[in-house]
């Protein structure tokens, strides 16, 4: 008797059907419950949310995700200038007032900030080891991928940089945080040197941008842009330095390249005080604010570098007069430490 090809065929899917296993479809169907009962819970105004039935112990019949957990921030400077960047509104409600010193909780060193490895072989095999810089480093790496390349252009966009509105008093000397060290060129050398020999022992106006909306918003704060590209004279006891940090090798080799258009604004006796300086490692930019490239900063340090006033963004009327004012008596409380010594 010879079978047919309709017999042949069922024949061969029962012997072949029970070779496949039931278990992925099962898992496949329990997959599609649960997220149908989860968009269910989720919108509970639409017509099918009555299907789900509540839990007989009063919970929801979908799966919740756990909430993320917060782990605590190790280093101390970034965990400073989270602190130090909070604000509180005025009591009249005209704007977020800078009431905290920001800056670093450790003094600064001409070796800071060079990208110059300098540890030995043994420093390195233990730090190579050590669980906690791991942690942190991977943490850093986490804050530096999840920000978006256009968060900065859209938070320039949202306030002009105005992140808060600088203090109508300077610190006190004694709860003053430190300026970072930056390490570059400058227009009188290009071989490297820090800022921290350069601010030490002065009171000094520190102008620190990275783009040209932010040269902008610095030089606002003078009366004129002669008045900020000139050099302050000896007799007016303080100084102005110019930070600028290319975000790019593209862009610091064309600001190179063009230098001599900014020494025809700058006046000689400050080629040495105008920096193109490297970008800060790690999250220490935070710690003086200077969180967004598209904007520009002004600080008042004084004689050991020490942050006592802090601006952001273009000046306004009370801002450009609080920091005559703060210099001044900056300029003054220095006079009177020398006379002392």
């Amino acid at each position: 008797m010879t079978a047919t090809p309709g017999g042949l065929l069922l024949l061969s899917l029962t012997r072949v059907s029970p070779s496949y296993s039931s278990r992925p479809i099962c898992q496949c169907l329990a997959r599609l419950k649960w997220s149908r009962n989860y968009s269910l819970n989720q919108n509970p105004d639409s017509p099918d949310a009555q299907l789900t039935t509540p839990s007989p112990s009063g919970t929801s019949s979908s799966t919740q995700l756990p909430k993320p957990i917060r782990k605590p921030i190790n280093n101390p400077d970034v965990a400073a200038a989270l602190n130090a960047l909070a604000s509180s509104k005025n009591q009249d409600n005209t704007g977020n007032y800078l009431i905290r010193p920001i800056g670093m909780m450790s003094p600064p060193k001409p070796t800071d900030n060079t990208g110059i490895d300098t540890r030995t072989f043994a420093q390195k095999r233990a730090d190579f080891v050590d669980y906690d810089k791991h942690i942190e480093r991977r943490r850093e790496l986490v804050r530096e991928f999840s920000k978006s390349y256009f968060s900065e252009m859209h938070q320039y966009k949202k306030n002009m940089g105005k992140e808060w509105i600088a203090p109508r008093m300077f610190f006190r000397a004694d709860k003053a945080l430190y300026m970072p060290n930056f390490y570059g060129t400058t227009l009188a050398s290009r071989k490297k040197t820090d800022t921290t020999s350069v601010l030490n022992g002065h009171v000094s106006i520190v102008k620190i941008y990275s783009s040209i909306s932010g040269e902008r918003q610095v030089n606002s704060y003078f009366d004129s842009l002669e008045k900020a590209a000139a050099d302050a004279l000896d007799d007016e006891g303080y100084q102005i330095v110019d930070i600028t940090i290319p975000e790019s090798f593209v862009k610091a080799w064309i600001s190179k390249l063009f230098q001599y258009r900014t020494k025809r604004l700058v006046g000689k006796s400050r080629y040495r005080k105008f920096f193109y300086a490297q970008k800060l490692p790690g999250q220490l930019n935070l710690a003086i604010g200077a969180a967004n490239k598209f904007c520009g900063y002004v600080y008042l340090v004084d004689r050991d570098c020490k942050v006592r006033w802090a601006a952001g963004g273009y000046a306004t009327a009370d801002e450009k007069d609080s920091m005559q004012k703060c210099l001044r008596g900056l300029i003054a409380e220095d006079r009177a430490r020398k006379t002392k010594n």
